[in-house]
C-alpha cells in the first residue's frame, strides 16, 4: 500500500551482528588489558552466543575461564569436573584439545593483541601444570620401603619381568624392544605360580639412593638380583618354541590394555607401523637384537593378515656396521610379530636386487662422535641435504626441548652451524629416527625456529630416562 516503508533487507541483521561481536570483542580485549578477567569472560561469552564460528571470542572465553578457576584443583584449571574423573587415555586427549584451543593463531587476529596473546600463554601455562601434577605418580608420604615383588609385562614385546614393588607405577623401558611402559601388576606366568611363594626382600638399605625415575629397566632388574644375592635371570628368548610364544601371548593379550602408553609428545609413531601399514614390495628398517635401534633392512615379500600376524621377508645385506651404502636382497625369512617393524625407508632401487640408502634431506639420523675423555657418545642431527657422492651431505646438530620427552630443535643457526658429512664418515652413522616437523604454531611453550617430534622408540637410551628434560 502507499505511504507504508519498504520491508527491510533479509541481510540487513547480519552486519548489525558482526558490529555487535567485534564491539563485544572489543570490550573484553580492554577489559583483559585491565585485568578485569570476570568481565572479559561475560563479553567473550555473548560474542560467541552471536557468532558461534569466531575463534577469538572462543579463545578470550577459554583463556578466561582458565584463569578464573580455582588453582588449588586441577581438574577446574583443567575445566574438567572433579567427580568424574577421567582415564588417562582420555585426560591425554582432553588436555591436548584444550592447549590447541588456548594457541592464537596469526590468522585468527588474536595474535595482534598483546592482552589477549599474554592471556592465552598464561592460561596454556596453568593448564600444561595442571596436567603435569595430575600425571605424575603420587609420592608415597611415607618412607618405609615396600616389601616384596610384582609381575609386569612390556606393551611392546610382551615379555614379562619381575621387579620390586618398590617401581610400581613408574614408566621404564624395556631392555628387548627398547621402549617404555607404565608398570602394571599383572598375574605372574605359570611356572612362577607353580614354584614356592618367594621369601619377602628385607628392607633395603639407603645408604646409596637409587632414583628410580633415572634408572632403565635392566638397572633395575640388575639391582634386583643383586639383592637376591643370585645370578641375573636370562630374559625370555624370542626364537622359543612356539607352544610357549602362544601360552605367553595368551597369558598376557588379557592385560595389554592396561599398559597402553604413548610416549611421543604429540605425534602416534605407532600409527605408521602397525599391521596395515606393512605391504608387499616395502623396504622397512626393523629393530636389532643388540641394542633396539632399527639398523636392519628388510623387503616385504608377503603379508599374512588371517589370525596370527605374518609377514615374510627378504633381508637386504649390505656393508657390515654402515646403515648405508648399497644393499643386495638376502635370505628369505618369516616374521610373527608387527613389533620389530620401525619405519618406511626411502631408498633407491638400482636394480633388481639391489637398493640403495642414503640420508636424505631433512631425514634424521643418530650419528656416533667421539667425546673428550675418548667415549662414543650419540648426537641427533637433521640433514640439511641430500647425499651425493662428489659432496656428500650437509647436517646440523639437533638438541632437545627442555620440557618435552622427544621435541627438539637446532642447537645452532647460521654457517657456522652447518657441517659436512662426506663419503669416508657414512661409518659414523648409527641409524635414521622416524621424524616429524612441529609447525609453529604447536604452542608458546616451544622454542623459535624448527622444531622436530622424534620416534621414541628409536632414540638412544641417554634421550630416554624418565625425568630427564635436557
Amino acid at each position: 500500500m502507499a505511504g507504508e516503508p519498504p520491508p527491510p533487507a533479509a541481510g540487513a541483521a547480519e552486519p548489525d551482528s558482526e558490529a555487535e561481536t567485534s564491539s563485544l570483542l572489543a570490550l573484553a580485549d580492554s577489559e583483559l588489558s585491565a585485568g578485569r578477567l570476570r568481565a572479559a569472560r561475560k563479553h567473550a561469552r555473548r560474542a560467541a552466543l552471536l557468532d558461534p564460528a569466531c575463534p577469538r571470542a572462543a579463545l578470550i572465553l577459554t583463556a578466561a575461564s582458565v584463569l578464573l578457576a580455582d588453582e588449588s584443583s586441577h581438574h577446574a584449571v583443567l575445566l574438567l569436573p572433579s567427580s568424574s574423573p577421567l582415564a588417562p587415555s582420555a585426560l591425554r586427549r582432553h588436555f591436548k584439545s584444550l592447549a590447541k584451543s588456548l594457541r592464537p593463531r596469526p590468522e585468527d587476529g588474536a595474535a595482534s593483541s598483546p592482552a589477549v596473546a599474554a592471556a592465552a600463554e598464561e592460561a596454556l601455562g596453568r593448564a600444561a601444570a595442571a596436567y603435569e601434577a595430575l600425571t605424575e605418580p603420587a609420592p608415597d608420604p611415607d618412607p618405609v620401603p615396600v616389601q616384596g615383588t610384582f609381575w609386569t609385562a612390556c606393551a611392546g614385546c610382551r615379555l614379562l619381568h619381575e621387579f620390586e614393588r618398590t617401581y610400581l607405577g613408574y614408566r621404564l623401558m624395556c631392555p628387548s624392544c627398547r621402549r617404555t611402559f607404565l608398570a602394571t601388576e599383572v598375574p605372574p606366568p605359570p611356572e612362577a605360580r607353580a614354584a614356592a611363594a618367594p621369601t619377602p626382600l628385607p628392607p633395603a638399605k639407603k645408604a646409596k639412593t637409587e632414583n628410580p625415575e633415572d634408572m632403565t629397566l635392566a638397572e633395575m632388574q640388575l639391582l634386583l638380583t643383586k639383592k637376591r644375592g643370585s645370578k641375573p635371570r636370562k630374559a625370555p628368548n624370542r626364537s622359543s618354541s612356539r607352544a610357549e610364544e602362544d601360552a605367553e601371548e595368551e597369558e598376557q593379550n588379557n592385560h595389554s590394555d592396561l599398559m597402553a602408553v604413548e610416549d611421543s609428545d604429540f605425534y602416534n609413531f605407532d600409527a605408521d607401523r602397525g599391521e596395515r601399514c606393512i605391504k608387499k614390495g616395502q623396504v622397512w628398517a626393523l629393530y636389532g637384537d643388540d641394542d633396539g635401534m632399527p639398523r636392519h633392512y628388510a623387503v616385504v615379500d608377503g603379508v599374512m593378515r588371517g589370525g596370527q600376524f605374518r609377514a615374510q621377508v627378504r633381508w637386504l645385506d649390505g656393508e657390515e656396521g654402515k646403515p648405508c651404502g648399497q644393499f643386495k636382497v638376502g635370505r628369505l625369512e618369516t616374521l610373527h610379530s608387527v613389533n620389530v617393524f620401525s619405519h618406511l625407508v626411502a631408498c633407491e632401487r638400482a636394480a633388481r636386487e639391489l637398493y640403495r640408502v642414503y640420508p636424505r634431506k631433512r631425514s634424521v639420523w643418530a650419528l656416533r662422535e667421539e667425546g673428550s675423555e675418548g667415549r662414543i657418545k650419540d648426537e641427533i642431527v637433521v640433514f640439511l641435504s641430500g647425499y651425493s657422492e662428489l659432496y656428500g651431505a650437509s647436517f646440523g646438530y639437533l638438541k632437545k626441548v627442555q620440557g618435552f620427552r622427544s621435541i627438539f630443535t637446532r642447537r645452532g643457526v647460521g654457517s657456522r652451524a652447518v657441517y659436512t658429512l662426506h663419503k669416508g664418515d657414512l661409518g659414523a652413522l648409527s641409524h635414521q629416527i622416524p621424524a616429524r616437523k612441529v609447525s609453529k604454531g604447536e604452542g608458546s611453550t616451544l622454542p623459535t625456529g624448527d622444531c622436530w617430534e622424534l620416534d621414541p622408540a628409536s632414540l638412544p637410551s641417554e634421550f630416554l630416562r624418565v625425568g630427564l628434560r635436557s
